[in-house]
């Protein structure tokens, strides 16, 4: 249940972030040109993302808990492990959405993508203050 509500919370800190650094001012906009509102770029990311969260990024948090054992270093090897893992499947992204446009350039910007989507994840569960244990006063 934790994984699942860290999920939906990234989802949407994502969703923010991400069109936080897209918008684009009224001052920079080109004439007769369409852009998406902030909070229109919030709704799609969301409905992109967070299907990718609960499916891809889930199941790689569970898979990434049970490689690492709880030591002192925990921390830092669960976030290099995030990172790599988000890299690699934003980096994928492009690869497989657009086979035709495979640049460089797409491969590094949709790498950073999913590297900051996975590190908004690993601290958000991080954050969140609940286990899935039950607490000793409730087992009675």
């Amino acid at each position: 249940m934790k994984r699942f509500l860290s999920a939906i919370i990234a989802t949407i800190l994502f969703s923010i972030v991400y069109s936080a650094i897209s918008y684009a001012p009224e001052s920079q906009r080109e004439p007769n040109t369409y852009y998406f509102g902030f909070t229109e770029t919030i709704v799609f990311v969301m409905l992109y993302a967070g299907p990718i969260f609960l499916l891809i990024g889930t199941p790689l948090s569970i898979m990434i808990d049970k490689l690492i054992e709880n030591n002192k270093s925990q921390y830092i090897k669960k976030l290099v492990f995030y990172s790599v893992a988000g890299l690699l499947i934003g980096a994928l992204f492009p690869l497989a959405l657009l086979p035709g446009l495979n640049l460089a350039s797409l491969i590094v910007l949709y790498g950073g993508i999913g590297l900051m989507a996975a590190n908004i994840y690993f601290h958000t569960f991080l954050l969140l203050p609940f286990s899935n244990k039950t607490p000793r006063n409730l087992e009675k």
